[in-house]
């Protein structure tokens, strides 16, 4: 199949060859998966040699949504990453050795590994997953599955710590799997549940210390890829700290069930998932992420807190923010808000945290703690005597003004500048920097402690008094102003506001009623 593209391209005659694709690509939908894949592969092929990168990447990401173990692609991505990162580039050819069933083709992959093993910016490491059970059986076993599915040997250890789980079948099931397994796997039975904090620190303590530790919950299952595109934001840069994927079920990481099921209408109050069932649910978000799981423009949308039922944080941030050994403070246990509290930690430790926007990972939750609700609220309370704040008051953008601020980026087709003076700690620039990343925002924080952690998100910020902070910018230097007029005066916008400006005002702040 598409021998006449393939020689036209071999024989250099590439003009003929994109007339050729053309045709061929009219048609792709209605071909197999390995096909469709295979085309791009040639496309991505006949960009490269025409030195579109951009162009190439498209193709790449394209034949990754049809068939994601596509070794010649990832080999392909790997060679784009060559001399951009070498760690991303890694990564890539890791992939493309573990997919690769062709000895001559794993030999060369092997030797571009072996070549970047020698430059001495390469800093990628293996990764611990660190799983925290507590019963589900059905969905553990899956869980470990999609593990060594996907993931590279030799790349990884697994490291269980039972949570004395009182379904049968559960700790057998893990002892045999210790004593199976082909890979590194430890299992730590504890006598009794020790919540998440604890039981999660325990395991982070019987982690190769040299590792990064990828937390995850049991009932969480990973999609194809998904723990590459994590590693791959991981060592996008050096300041990155720690990453996590869009799931169906995650705080302030949930996908709305309208993107993976359009025509679907409630007739309870579960959630969608449960209320079709493990089984279907995890088939119909498979069969979304397929498509979506894929390289992406733009895949990182920067938080100053991740949720943990999957989080992988770098070593280098672990050392700078543990506490005793603790990667997780054990005052907030048994549960609840001690991923927030974490994520507080490595924003003020200088880390970028990601929410990755190509990775995915099917989350059943649901379990909780004891009383669920009062645990929550406990845990709340545990949070603002650590912290001095509610940082539910802070979690959630500003939608409304973020949204008014997209609307006029996309229509105005040209990079705004904007002032946020209700900038808190970062979540209304991340969304919108997460849709338009080209808006240049600037944040007004009421203090050097909201500013640490926002200056991780915003391009710039100022803190104190914000009517009568001095400001760095030029004045009358900004397209939008977001404000809230009964905190920031109309003297202080005014100073703000480019001629023809314009200024986005709530009242009301939407988020003190959290």
């Amino acid at each position: 199949m598409f021998e006449k593209l393939t020689q036209l391209i071999y024989e250099g005659k590439y003009n003929d060859a994109l007339f050729e694709f053309q045709e061929e690509y009219l048609g792709i939908d209605e071909l197999e998966p390995e096909d469709a894949s295979r085309l791009c592969v040639l496309e991505a092929s006949l960009w490269e040699e025409l030195c579109d990168s951009g162009a190439e990447f498209d193709a790449i990401s394209r034949g990754l949504s049809y068939n994601p173990g596509n070794y010649e692609l990832f080999y392909m991505l790997g060679l784009y990453y060559r001399e951009i990162n070498c760690n991303k580039a890694y990564l890539c050819f890791e992939m493309a050795q573990f997919y690769c069933t062709d000895p001559g083709d794993r030999e060369a992959i092997s030797g571009e590994l072996l070549n970047l093993k020698n430059y001495p910016s390469l800093r990628v490491r293996n990764v611990s997953i660190m799983i925290l059970s507590y019963n589900d059986l059905e969905i553990m076993r899956d869980c470990i599955d999609a593990i060594e599915k996907y993931q590279p040997a030799g790349s990884y250890e697994i490291v269980v710590v039972d949570n004395a789980s009182t379904e049968e079948g559960v700790r057998e099931f893990l002892r045999e799997k210790a004593q199976c397994a082909d890979y590194p796997f430890k299992l730590i039975e504890n006598d009794e549940n020790l919540g998440f904090s604890r039981g999660c620190n325990i395991g982070a303590a019987n982690c190769n210390p040299e590792n990064d530790i990828f937390f995850l919950n049991n009932d969480a299952v990973l999609m194809q890829n998904a723990l590459f595109f994590l590693r791959m934001g991981l060592y996008h840069k050096r300041s990155v700290g720690a990453t996590s994927a869009l799931s169906n079920s995650a705080s302030l990481q949930e996908i709305d069930v309208k993107e993976i099921l359009p025509d679907y209408e409630s007739s309870s109050e579960l959630p969608w998932h449960r209320e079709l069932g493990y089984n279907e649910a995890l088939e119909v978000f498979k069969k979304y992420a397929r498509k979506n799981c894929v390289p992406k423009h733009n895949p990182y949308i920067l938080r100053f807190r991740l949720t943990g039922f999957a989080l992988l944080v770098a070593r280098q941030a672990i050392d700078s923010v543990s506490e005793n050994g603790q990667v997780f403070d054990e005052f907030f246990s048994p549960a609840y808000f001690e991923d927030d509290d974490l994520g507080i930690r490595i924003a003020r430790a200088g880390f970028e945290q990601y929410l990755c926007k190509e990775s995915y990972i099917y989350h059943n939750g649901g379990g909780g703690f004891g009383d669920g609700n009062s645990v929550l609220e406990e845990s709340r309370h545990k949070f603002k005597d650590k912290w001095g704040f509610d940082i539910w008051g802070f979690s959630l953008p500003w939608f409304e003004a973020a949204d008014q601020v997209i609307a006029l980026a996309k229509e105005k087709k040209e990079s705004l500048r904007v002032m946020d003076f209700s900038c808190g700690l970062g979540a209304t620039a991340s969304y919108i920097k997460s849709i338009c990343p080209e808006v240049y925002v600037a944040g007004g924080c009421g203090s050097a402690f909201e500013a640490g952690i926002a200056s991780q998100i915003v391009d710039d910020c100022v803190w104190g008094d914000l009517n009568t902070v001095r400001l760095p910018w030029k004045a009358h230097s900004f397209d939008v102003v977001l404000a809230e007029t009964r905190f920031i005066s109309r003297g202080r916008i005014g100073e703000c506001l480019a001629e023809g400006g314009t200024l986005i005002d709530n009242e009301v702040d939407e988020r003190d009623n959290l």
